[in-house]
């Protein structure tokens, strides 16, 4: 065991003793954190999530994602990839989440379809809640307008690919794998009930990280005053955390936002679990520091006042403010894609200048040959 794993243990140790005594210190509150746990496992969870995680596993397995990955072609290219099965990825992500998304990532490491280091720059560009959960739950539900619900997917989605194309201009952009071994293309596609087996198992493991973290949510809630309990339930859980953040009332939209683009610990370590070993988790780490900021900023600029409107209908938990108009909106996203793009181009001459220098360097400390006359 090394050293590393070592130092776990009295984390470990220290989590399993506080859920033990919050099971013992307020029973009801557990039982009802895993009554509404289970709810959504089997309401809306379940809906949008089982379906997709057979989806993806069909379009990755079926050499179809290459073809479905040419409708986000210019996302792609704009991030800095280059393999068609990068869009596919993109687009399980769009529709379905991050449970699909990683799913589908995993299978394409697994079938040589994207590198290790290329599916590691692309999980900030789809890791986010899908727009049923999102549209409907979050906006619909939780904030009473579905134009604040569509705001809010709009900003997470745009958000996720500018902090990927930024983090692929920063740390360089990986490699494309070369042709494809023949027989990774001769391999037949697994059986069916295969399939569905594990994408059974998947979605368990998944349910089983969204009780367990919402019962932590619910302790945290009953230790910390009302203003400050939307905040762990933010780093732990983003159901909990969009829960608690609509009871806010004057920054629910925010909160909200900010509670979609941390996702927190429940949803990073589903991800992990998806994953192979040998993804990287460093860029999804930093991309969500970075995509805290620019989801909130275009959220904040891009909900129109149609929404605004809206929101004068509801109770008072929701308090908008002051909204800019769309041209301006337009105008700062233009600017960062600005930005993205002169990054690129600074970062492409900087390889070019570089590579001359390493040649004559190595020509110079080459040694000299004897001539023999």
């Amino acid at each position: 065991m090394s050293k590393s794993c070592k130092r776990l243990y009295p984390g470990l140790f220290l989590l399993g003793a506080a859920t033990a005594a919050l099971v013992f210190a307020a029973p009801q509150t557990c039982a009802e954190a895993l009554r509404q746990g289970l709810a959504l496992c089997g309401g809306s969870l379940l809906v949008s999530l089982f379906p997709f995680l057979v989806v993806s596993a069909l379009i990755m397995r079926s050499g179809a994602g290459e073809v479905l990955g040419v409708l986000l072609w210019p996302v792609v290219r704009c991030i800095g990839l280059r393999s068609r099965s990068a869009g596919s990825v993109l687009l399980i992500g769009l529709v379905g989440g991050f449970a699909p998304a990683a799913a589908a990532a995993a299978e394409a490491v697994r079938s040589r379809e994207l590198t290790p280091q290329e599916a590691s720059a692309l999980l900030p560009a789809c890791i986010c809640s899908g727009p049923s959960f999102v549209i409907l739950t979050v906006g619909e539900q939780l904030l009473g307008s579905r134009t604040a619900g569509i705001c809010l997917f709009a900003a997470q989605v745009l958000a996720g690919w500018l902090t990927a194309a930024l983090l692929c201009r920063v740390c360089g952009i990986p490699e494309p794998l070369p042709v494809p071994p023949a027989a990774a293309q001769t391999a037949p596609p697994p059986a069916l009930d295969a399939i569905l087996a594990q994408a059974a198992v998947t979605y368990l493991k998944l349910c089983g990280f969204v009780l367990y973290f919402r019962l932590l949510a619910a302790g945290c809630g009953l230790l910390l005053p009302a203003v400050l309990a939307p905040f762990p339930a933010m780093l732990l859980e983003v159901c909990s955390g969009c829960d608690y953040a609509a009871r806010t009332g004057l920054w629910a939209s925010g909160l909200c936002c900010a509670a979609l683009s941390v996702q927190g610990a429940s949803v990073l370590l589903q991800v992990r679990t998806l994953c192979p070993q040998e993804v990287s988790f460093k860029p999804l780490l930093w991309g969500r520091v970075l995509h805290l900021p620019l989801s909130l900023a275009l959220f904040y600029l891009g909900l129109p006042q149609s929404a605004v409107e809206s929101f004068n209908t509801l109770c008072a938990r929701v308090v908008p403010m002051q909204r800019v108009p769309t041209d301006c909106a337009l105008l700062v996203f233009a600017v960062c894609c600005i930005t993205a793009c002169e990054a690129c181009r600074l970062t492409r001459k900087k390889a070019q200048n570089a590579a001359p220098a390493n040649k004559n360097c190595s020509a110079a400390c080459k040694p000299p040959q004897n001539v023999v006359t």
